[in-house]
């Protein structure tokens, strides 16, 4: 199988799961002892401080682990004081579960703006706009477009937020991993991403990194009960969660860091994809007048011999990727190719063979 669907599911680290293996066989042995709880304690803690130290964030007790990017979106939407008359802005580019965490807001009396930018300069004014004009509350927005790879303007964002008191709340599920993404500058509200993408960490996993409104439970959120001395990460891990796991994604973390440090771009691979396709003229590639994630290329069959030919290559070469229906060609087959710096290059050579039949 030539694999081209990272953005979904990264193929397993076996240093991953051999970390995930040894916790869990040493925390075995010990359970709820007194030892046992310590060891739990002291692993959580040691992960937390490997993930603040490869994301620049300055405070660990701002990091909740979660399972995954859905159940963090929802409990930072959970946390808000909304109220009738709210605005909520976001774009067509958001995940389908989170997005539907977003519309579950009506219930609330809050207003969903939802936005179809087509340049990060276009964002940045419509946002401005709706900030100056409505009584916006939150922006819920990607750090990197599920869809088409666009990376958007999130400083920009944040400065634009700062100024106007609004939340940011950044889902960085097709980030972090795969661009760099670091908190000395600035942070979000709240920032989430699973262990499963590009962090090549186990499934069942993610972090939740919280902001000053969050961990000051400020006028913006609910008062939930947590008491002030207490770490923001408590109310936020529902239930006991599964050391094992935690510390594979730290351990996933970790080889991300020295990848960084060590590994080559990503960044060709993209441009040979994009020279490839942009020969046919069956094929339109999805783009918007501002930066992609050097990761992901997609990709719309304007035509039927063209969707055909996918299909068949599909099946025939066993190649995987993400199909979907694009919203501007909501009756043509959409593919998006996702690829790391560890997919073969074999791999890539024999697919842009396939292609290049078309």
């Amino acid at each position: 199988m030539i694999y081209l669907n990272v953005a979904g599911l990264s193929p397993f680290n076996q240093a991953v799961q051999q970390e995930v293996a040894s916790t869990l066989e040493h925390f075995s042995r010990l359970l709820y002892s007194e030892e046992g709880i310590d060891y739990y304690r002291k692993t959580a803690k040691r992960c937390r401080h490997d993930l603040a130290h490869w994301l620049g964030v300055e405070n660990v007790d701002c990091i909740a682990f979660v399972p995954n990017a859905t159940t963090a979106s929802w409990l930072v939407l959970s946390r808000i004081n909304w109220k009738p008359g709210d605005h909520i802005l976001t774009t067509t580019h958001e995940n389908s579960t989170v997005r539907k965490e977003i519309l579950g807001l009506h219930t609330y009396g809050v207003q969903v703006h939802t936005l179809d930018p087509q340049s990060p300069t276009e964002l940045e004014a419509e946002i401005e706009h709706l900030l100056l004009s409505t009584q916006v509350r939150a922006i819920v927005i990607s750090h990197v477009s599920h869809i088409d790879g666009r990376i958007f303007p999130i400083e920009g964002l944040y400065q634009l937020t700062q100024r106007h008191h609004a939340l940011l709340i950044v889902d960085g599920a097709q980030a972090v991993g795969h661009i760099p993404v670091h908190f000395h500058d600035w942070q979000p509200d709240a920032y989430f991403f699973p262990g499963h993408k590009w962090c090549a960490g186990p499934m069942g996993t993610g972090a939740l990194i919280l902001g000053e409104k969050f961990v000051e439970h400020g006028e913006e959120c609910r008062d939930w009960g947590q008491e002030s001395s207490l770490p923001p990460w408590l109310d936020f891990e529902l239930g006991t969660q599964n050391i094992g796991l935690i510390a594979g994604l730290a351990k996933a973390c970790n080889v991300k860091r020295q990848e960084a440090i060590t590994a080559p771009s990503n960044d060709g691979r993209r441009a040979v994809w994009k020279t490839c396709l942009q020969k046919h003229q069956g094929l339109h590639i999805l783009e918007w007048d501002g930066p992609h994630s050097p990761g992901i290329l997609s990709f719309t069959c304007v035509d039927a011999n063209a969707e055909q030919f996918m299909q068949r290559t599909a099946i025939t070469h066993s190649l995987s990727w993400k199909s979907f229906s694009h919203a501007s060609f909501p009756s043509n087959l959409s593919i998006r190719l996702s690829w790391s710096i560890h997919s073969p290059h074999l791999e890539h050579s024999t697919a842009l063979t396939f292609f290049n039949t078309l």
